[in-house]
């Protein structure tokens, strides 16, 4: 009998102290409510999702023919570049309209045929791997193709292709219509964050009858642009806030047709992917620094000599050029 009595109080059993004045406590679950220690800090907000990541910007190929070997080490070449701004891309025959630069092998006959089914190619950049001749601004490349240096043929591929100013000879620019050229000094825009580089090419260009305005940074430059007219930028690339890449896409995306500017983009930094990065801006040269003052000249007559209209001369009185001065000392150019 005590054990049925022991069996049926088990379940309800209490600890030592418990009664009747318990049953008015707040549940377990609730002893660490906020009604007990007070209100709880709300939860944190969550962050704003962060924004997708923009792609870098990539060279697109079309490539026709090549070895399996080279196309292994083009492949290898083209991973690599991955890691580096911009990065090759290879683009399938389909899209050849889409690339920047086509490689063709003039080996392969179905590359040649090829190229023969789209004659709009003489109007594009384009490399003719073992070629012996090619239209202009088009480029040879021998065989055994040394791969490690791919990127600077692309960026001289692009440089000097159909269209560009280094494909026309500057002796044609300057005999067409060297009367018309506008009746003024040579307007330039220096644009860098550092003072003492403006201040030296200004003494470079000044001597040679250029007319100098600079700019310490992107922001001010297009301020100047949107105000008055130039005849060439010189761009820095590396410059706080906004770089000189953004800096010419910009000037060039907001002055076109006869009020286009030539670009030059003016850095230490020298690599093949940086000219390809200069030339993918919009740039119409890139000079490395420091600045050889003969090849800068020659850059300079190269730019104004290829649109000798494109633009009026400013409504203020100016000087005879000095433009034929200029270039007469700089004909003999070399490839930018």
């Amino acid at each position: 009998m005590d054990n049925n009595n022991s069996n049926a109080h088990a379940g309800s059993f209490s600890p030592p102290g418990a009664g009747s004045h318990d049953a008015a406590q707040p549940p377990a679950d609730q002893l660490l409510s906020p009604s007990i220690f007070g209100p709880t800090e709300p939860p944190p907000a969550k962050a704003p999702p962060r924004p997708a990541a923009r792609p870098s910007p990539s060279l697109k190929l079309v490539v026709k023919g090549l070895k399996p070997i080279e196309r292994q080490l083009l492949e290898g070449l083209v991973k690599v570049s991955q890691r580096r701004t911009p990065r090759l891309e290879i683009l399938p025959g389909k899209q050849a309209t889409d690339a920047d630069v086509i490689v063709i092998d003039t080996r392969d006959a179905a590359a040649v045929a090829w190229t023969k089914r789209h004659p709009w190619i003489e109007r594009r950049a384009v490399i003719w791997i073992d070629g012996t001749e090619a239209p202009a601004g088009h480029t040879l490349l021998r065989r055994p193709v040394q791969w490690p240096i791919l990127p600077m043929v692309l960026a001289r591929a692009l440089e000097s292709g159909p269209g560009t100013a280094a494909a026309a000879p500057l002796a044609g620019h300057l005999a067409a219509a060297p009367a018309r050229r506008p009746v003024r000094d040579p307007q330039i825009l220096v644009v860098d964050d550092s003072l003492a580089v403006r201040a030296h090419l200004r003494s470079l260009l000044e001597p040679r009858g250029f007319v100098v305005t600079d700019a310490d940074s992107v922001e001010v430059a297009l301020q100047s642009v949107a105000r008055r007219s130039f005849d060439c930028v010189l761009m820095d690339v590396l410059m706080p806030e906004v770089d000189g890449y953004e800096g010419c896409r910009q000037i060039k995306s907001r002055l076109r047709g006869a009020n286009a500017i030539p670009v030059v983009m003016l850095t230490s930094k020298g690599s093949p992917f940086d000219r390809i990065r200069g030339k993918m801006a919009g740039c119409d040269a890139y000079l490395t620094k420091p600045v050889d003052p003969e090849h800068l000249g020659e850059v300079l007559a190269q730019q104004l000599s290829a649109m000798p209209e494109r633009r009026e001369p400013p409504a203020a009185p100016r000087t005879e050029s000095s433009i034929p001065r200029i270039t007469a000392r700089f004909a003999a150019t070399r490839p930018v």
